[in-house]
């Protein structure tokens, strides 16, 4: 699975909010692709209401090399897994801290 294949499947997966990938025009070395990816959601309680955006940028590694022990040909798709699940997890994070704390206003005397 290519890394374009990878985060389309991630964009098209999303239960609510937004998630949106990029790829750069600039890379920091040749032969590399860098994305930006990010999520975002309006979350609403009440009449309270916040949107929540994380990005993270995703850099593969230089293409092309043709020694094995070099490069693994799954490293890039599994540091892209790695980088989404922590940006899901700093999205969430935020999510559910905006959460918890109207929560505590409406039930707290």
């Amino acid at each position: 699975m290519t890394i374009q294949e990878l985060l389309t499947n991630w964009k098209n997966d999303a239960l609510f909010g937004e998630r949106h990938f990029e790829r750069q025009s600039i890379t920091l070395v040749e032969g590399q692709e860098l994305y930006l990816i990010s999520v975002k959601c309006t979350v609403s309680v009440s009449r309270q209401s916040r949107l929540i955006e994380k990005h993270k940028f995703f850099q593969t590694r230089v293409q092309g090399l043709t020694d094995f022990n070099e490069i693994n040909p799954k490293a890039d798709e599994y540091i892209c897994k790695q980088i989404l699940l922590q940006l899901e997890s700093d999205f969430y994070s935020d999510y559910n801290e905006f959460i918890d704390e109207e929560i505590r206003k409406k039930t707290s005397p």
